[in-house]
């Protein structure tokens, strides 16, 4: 099994925490099944990186114009939304653990 698999309902959009596998079989809100969905952050992380270093290459391009702006602040806002994302999902197995 993945770590970074989640219960998810495809029509809610809601997530549960690691916790709930197994035990939540249905949305609580749409009575939709549920299905396991990677929430894995690397991917996001890994090219966000990816665009910074692209933007920056071409900031040492002479001839190309002020492009490397987008590629900072789009691959800036890739690695902070993996990584909020990651940190919500990581307070609802909190939330869903069981004592």
């Amino acid at each position: 099994m993945n770590k970074y698999a989640r219960p998810y309902c495809k029509n809610c959009k809601l997530i549960w925490g690691r916790y709930s596998i197994g035990l939540v079989l249905k949305c609580t809100k749409c009575g939709q099944p549920l299905i396991l969905k990677s929430f894995n952050p690397w991917p996001k992380i890994i090219g966000g990186v990816i665009i910074i270093l692209l933007g920056l290459l071409t900031f040492l391009v002479p001839d190309i114009p002020i492009i490397w702006i987008g590629g900072l602040i789009a691959g800036g806002l890739m690695i902070y939304n993996a990584s909020n994302q990651w940190g919500k999902i990581a307070e609802l197995d909190e939330k869903s653990k069981i004592f």
